[in-house]
């Protein structure tokens, strides 16, 4: 599913939750369902099956997910398969999440370092970056080897690099101008 039609149906769904007062909630179902069906291969293949009737999954859905999760949600996944649309399911969550992100000033980055840093070092670096950026930020640390020390944040397609490497390249560079 391109994601246009991603993104319009994520806000549809953000909308009627938002209407209802059940964004978190909706938006926490929805992502657990994501990894409920990216675990289980046969109810995955059920619902993307096209030798299988709309009726036949939408009666699944209600009998696997009514009372168990918002009405809405039972109702939007529902949707998707009227629509034809359930496998583009992972992509419309994926956007929902961000929507509910930007509505509430928050974002999610990676930082970058030459080895594990602690979650202490994490929240201190979080608090950094959502001041420089006027939002909440949310970082993840991976492991990149070629750093020598140092970090690097990015976030929302901004870099921060504070890596030892950036720092020798440009003494390098000011060494080779004089």
């Amino acid at each position: 599913m391109e994601l246009g039609i991603s993104t319009i149906y994520a806000e549809a769904i953000y909308e009627a939750a938002k209407d209802l007062g059940h964004v978190d909630e909706v938006r926490s179902e929805l992502e657990q369902i994501a990894e409920i069906m990216r675990g289980e291969e046969e109810l995955r293949s059920m619902f993307l099956n096209p030798a299988i009737s709309a009726a036949n999954k939408k009666e699944m859905i209600r009998n696997i997910f009514s009372g168990r999760v918002q009405e809405e949600v039972v109702s939007f996944l529902c949707l998707l398969i009227d629509k034809g649309r359930i496998y583009g399911f992972y992509n419309i969550v994926r956007q929902l999440g961000k929507m509910v992100d930007e509505a509430n000033g928050m974002a999610d980055g990676i930082v970058y370092s030459a080895v594990p840093i602690t979650a202490e070092q994490v929240t201190k670096l979080e608090e950094d970056a959502s001041r420089l950026l006027g939002k909440k930020i949310r970082l993840k640390n991976k492991v990149d080897k070629t750093l020598i020390g140092g970090v690097k944040v990015f976030v929302e397609g901004k870099l921060v690099d504070a890596s030892f490497r950036t720092r020798l390249d440009r003494i390098a560079e000011e060494i080779m101008k004089n």
